[in-house]
């Protein structure tokens, strides 16, 4: 039986890149979002199924926030549907993981960083199941190569002035975190891809990783916005959401694709599942009724006169 907390439909949406110099063709599916808990039925693994056999892609990537909550890891239940949806994508493409804040960090109250329990675990699961887990480092396949950058608590929290953990977007974080890596030698020999949880794209972000062929994302569910509404937004190339993840109105570029300044091309996938915990209830209402979605990225290099 389908929860009436999860999408009946799914799309996949396709978007296509072409760079401006030789590069191996490549099909690659975003997806993420899961977040595996009692609420999710096997309705999404189904999901999950028809979408790697409509893409046919020839590497996943897997954006965060896979489970609902690091004690998921611990529910025989959840671990059940892990398990069964980490093998879906490795036995049809080569797959990556990067992980969100629900990974590691409690969504709710009392909230709690469990860094220290929940990453041993995860590079144990994804070894069983044959998925790559990328913390802060390089993957390499065929004609494309991957940075997976980690959002730690500092990119994720907040502390406020009675030392209660905030779960919040900290973009300031992130932007420190990524000058820390020097980008600029990168070579055009491959295609270069940098692939993060929450799409906190400060300039400074963005400039720092000019040399990446493309950036994905997850996090946003799409700017939680009823279903319909994304068709008419991706016609209009617009990228901005109803209501964000912090509970803020309006946020921009939470969803689609679309190209920076510097020929980077910026992917955001909406997820797999509606808002969860992170609307108000009257806008989950309207959230759930969306498509499930992954994202299928077509690249092609420059071709020949």
């Amino acid at each position: 039986m389908v929860n009436l907390k999860e999408s009946s439909t799914l799309k996949v949406r396709l978007h296509q890149v072409r760079l401006n110099r030789d590069a191996k063709s490549i099909k690659v599916m975003v997806t993420g979002d899961w977040h595996i808990s009692p609420i999710i039925s096997e309705n999404q693994a189904n999901f999950l199924q028809e979408a790697v056999t409509q893409a046919e892609p020839d590497v996943i990537l897997l954006q965060g926030d896979i489970v609902d909550s690091p004690t998921e890891l611990e529910r025989e239940t959840s671990l059940k549907k892990l398990l069964k949806e980490l093998r879906i994508c490795s036995q049809v493409a080569p797959t990556f993981l990067v992980l969100g804040s629900h990974d590691f960090i409690t969504p709710r109250e009392p909230r709690k960083v469990m860094k220290e329990f929940a990453i041993p675990r995860w590079k144990v699961l994804c070894k069983k199941c044959g998925v790559r887990l990328l913390i802060d480092e390089w993957a390499e396949l065929d004609g494309i190569r991957f940075f997976g950058a980690f959002q730690d608590e500092k990119c994720s929290t907040f502390v406020d002035k009675n030392g209660k953990l905030i779960h919040k977007d900290n973009p300031a974080a992130f932007e420190e975190f990524i000058k820390k890596f020097d980008f600029s030698n990168i070579s055009d020999d491959k295609i270069n891809w940098f692939l993060s949880h929450a799409p906190l794209l400060t300039p400074g972000v963005i400039e720092a990783c000019q040399k990446f062929d493309v950036m994905s994302f997850g996090h946003t569910h799409g700017g939680i916005i009823p279903r319909g509404m994304d068709e008419i937004f991706e016609k209009l190339n617009l990228h901005f959401g109803i209501i964000s993840a912090n509970k803020t109105l309006f946020p921009g570029k939470v969803r689609g694709a679309w190209e920076e300044d510097f020929e980077t091309v910026i992917v955001v996938n909406p997820g797999m599942t509606g808002a969860q915990f992170c609307a108000p209830k009257i806008a989950q209402k309207f959230n759930f009724i969306k498509a499930a979605e992954v994202s299928l990225i077509e690249i092609t290099g420059k071709t020949e006169e």
